[in-house]
């Protein structure tokens, strides 16, 4: 009797293993992680089933107590509910909202397997840089290069401050063109979103040649 006992006990964990790795297959823990939070590094753990956010830990932050905390709360509500960390920043609390969905898309992308530049058309004499550290995450360009000079540069992709990201790309681009990719001095307050320009430039530089 026993050791019939014994036998339908371990046919039974067997099948609990196997519906555990079944689920395993469809549903797992994908971690991302910014560095440019008010505090420092925000790192999260994202649940994912499929292409579908389940759930979202963050696992390591130093925000603001009641300010980037608050923010982090209300985000992770918003972004389970869009599935998509396009969402609106938290007002008062901008930086700390960029950085975390930027860790959040991370790890979303991780999961996914997505590619930045799998969607990107370049014409003739056009070539990509992408740095992945902005203040959102990834800074994307094309820039436009015949006989090893730059005619345009083009971002397609940045998570950066309205007021002040997005106010200093539109400002370093004509000085990347005139020193024709050679790393200008960052903007004073954007100091990470020219850096990353810079970055994604250069390597777009580097690959027309």
């Amino acid at each position: 009797m026993y050791g019939k006992r014994k036998a339908g006990l371990l046919v039974l964990t067997a099948l609990l293993l196997a519906l555990c790795v079944g689920a395993a297959a469809d549903e797992g823990v994908f971690y991302g992680q910014n560095d440019h939070g008010v505090g420092g590094t925000i790192r999260v753990a994202v649940t994912m089933d499929g292409d579908t956010i389940k759930s979202i830990k963050t696992v390591e932050q130093k925000e603001t107590r009641g300010l980037g905390t608050t923010a982090i709360l209300q985000l992770t509500k918003d972004i389970v509910a869009a599935n998509s960390t396009d969402v609106d920043s938290v007002s008062g609390a901008t930086l700390s909202s960029i950085a975390f969905k930027g860790a959040v898309q991370q790890a979303v992308e991780e999961a996914t397997g997505f590619d930045p530049a799998a969607a990107v058309q370049l014409s003739e004499n056009e070539y990509l840089g992408i740095s992945e550290n902005g203040l959102g995450g990834r800074v994307m360009v094309k820039a436009a290069i015949a006989d090893g000079k730059i005619t345009a540069i083009d971002v397609v992709e940045a998570h950066e401050s309205e007021e002040i990201g997005v106010a200093a790309l539109n400002q370093q681009i004509p000085k990347l063109i005139e020193s024709n990719g050679e790393a200008v001095d960052a903007i004073t307050g954007a100091t990470i979103t020219c850096n990353a320009l810079n970055e994604a430039v250069a390597q777009a530089v580097a690959a027309s040649k």
